[in-house]
């Protein structure tokens, strides 16, 4: 679970620039805390725990009501005494459906938009600090680099108000990522893109070239994902 919470960690920081899409952004003042202000309907991937099945590798499939919360990007559900619990040992998993959706884990998980035998385009959408405005002399506030400020604001089941007088900007951004057969996704940027195809490499750079592809569309990596499927 550790690892998870790293690796959802530096995927937030250093990735935004290449492959994301802005969706929504709030403040948070001192005080309220980011369960508040943004309801569970932002914070988790549908507004409702909904029927969903975790498949395991080894053959098991285990039902109950899942959500995803993009905050901790882990994978919840109802246990029978009503509490909310995370999914445990998520490399021991092969997908999960919830309704008709899929997701496949690799260090994060990647909800499938799109794909074939030989490639697929997912997604993961998070909640991040983007600012922090710590108040100042005369009751000024000065913009910081850092989310140092925010001591902890959240933390599984439960939720943390802001401590210090600050406000805080939170933004909700998707960021698109490609996978292979055997089902291994990297941040879909054009390096990873070519690491992953690697046999394929000219092709792509060709296809891209003299199809104007944009990584960061939606609809681009979609044509990108079914040329892949027919080389």
């Amino acid at each position: 679970m550790y690892s998870l919470k790293i690796f959802f960690l530096l995927i937030s920081t250093a990735l935004f620039t290449h492959a994301y899409s802005q969706q929504n952004r709030w403040t948070v003042k001192a005080g309220e805390s980011i369960q508040q202000v943004l309801g569970d309907s932002v914070i988790y991937r549908y507004r409702q725990f909904l029927p969903g099945v975790v498949y395991y590798k080894d053959g098991r499939a285990s039902r109950g009501s899942l959500n995803l919360n993009c905050i901790t990007g882990e994978m919840e559900f109802i246990a029978p005494g009503k509490d909310t619990l995370s999914v445990a040992n998520e490399i021991s998993i092969y997908y999960i459906t919830i309704q008709t959706d899929t997701f496949y884990f690799d260090k994060v998980f990647v909800e499938l938009i799109h794909g074939n035998a030989a490639a697929k385009l997912g997604k993961v959408e998070i909640i991040k600090i983007t600012d922090v405005q710590k108040e100042g002399a005369f009751g000024q506030m000065s913009s910081t680099g850092s989310i140092e400020a925010v001591a902890s604001y959240y933390g599984g089941s439960q939720t943390y108000k802001l401590t210090e007088k600050s406000t805080v900007t939170v933004e909700k951004r998707t960021i698109f990522f490609i996978g292979n057969s055997e089902n291994n996704f990297l941040p879909a940027v054009k390096k990873n893109i070519i690491k992953m195809f690697s046999r394929k490499s000219s092709s792509i750079e060709s296809f891209i070239k003299e199809n104007k592809i944009a990584i960061s569309k939606e609809d681009d990596l979609v044509a990108l994902i079914d040329f892949l499927g027919k080389t």
